[in-house]
């Protein structure tokens, strides 16, 4: 009996640990599926002038049970496995980055798209170059996505920020 006593703190405790281990690993995967269509769409989207309201809609859209999404990245990467651009974690970067927050998954299109919302003028969609004939192709943009994952059982696993950036290439035109 004193055996089990020993034994069955620490089976739970394991037990937990698993659990929670589970859900980090689903919040991770939920994470890098909203990120990769965030980073579809945008390549699809290219020069449209509502191409990061789309890309927002993507990664609301796949983010399913995740419901803390905390930042969204919209860069310009350096190449097809590029970084986000250090100034880009801070704050927008104008002519690299657009840097949205979760209250920008909730704005619908004609607010995106009004003169009054500049998050999307740092590196406004028209400027990204989709021409193959272009001396370095079209441009790779990279959709950088952060979220909170909530820990149910913080003492054996504490509450994390995740992250997950993917980089496309923008489809290309003549």
């Amino acid at each position: 009996m004193a055996e089990a006593a020993i034994v069955t703190p620490l089976l739970l405790m394991l037990l937990f640990g698993i659990i929670e281990f589970g859900f980090l690993y689903k919040d991770t995967l939920t994470l890098a599926n909203s990120s990769r269509a965030g980073a579809r769409m945008a390549s699809a989207a290219t020069t449209d002038p509502s191409a990061d309201w789309f890309v927002l809609q993507a990664v609301k859209g796949a983010s399913g049970s995740l419901t803390q999404v905390q930042r969204i990245i919209v860069y310009k990467a350096s190449s097809a496995n590029g970084a986000v651009p250090a100034g880009c974690l801070v704050g927008a970067v104008p002519g690299v980055c657009n840097v949205y927050n979760q209250t920008d998954l909730a704005v619908d299109q004609p607010t995106f798209l009004s003169a009054g919302y500049t998050k999307k003028n740092s590196w406004a969609s028209s400027t990204r170059i989709t021409s193959i004939s272009s001396p370095s192709g079209p441009d790779y943009l990279g959709v950088y996505v952060t979220a909170q994952h909530n820990s149910a059982f913080t003492i054996i696993v504490p509450s994390r920020v995740i992250h997950d950036a993917v980089v496309m290439r923008l489809e290309p035109t003549r």
